[in-house]
């Protein structure tokens, strides 16, 4: 993992000032998303969820709309 991290920080000292802000959001988002745990997890936790996905899933095709309402 060392290298890789040394990598990194070459890599920083090569940006322009102005992109150091996108970097730090993105390493923002990233340890958010860590804590958060993956998707699946996020969207098991939503009560109802899993269930409204499944529903959904085996809905046929020809019983949805190919125009938007809004």
């Amino acid at each position: 993992m060392q290298p890789l991290v040394l990598q990194i920080s070459e890599e920083l000292k090569t940006l322009q000032p102005f992109y150091l802000k996108e970097v730090f959001d993105f390493v923002s988002f990233l340890k958010d998303r860590q804590k958060r745990g993956d998707d699946t997890e996020y969207l098991n936790s939503i009560p109802g969820m899993v269930e409204s996905i499944i529903e959904e899933a085996e809905r046929p095709l020809s019983e949805y709309s190919d125009k938007l309402d809004w």
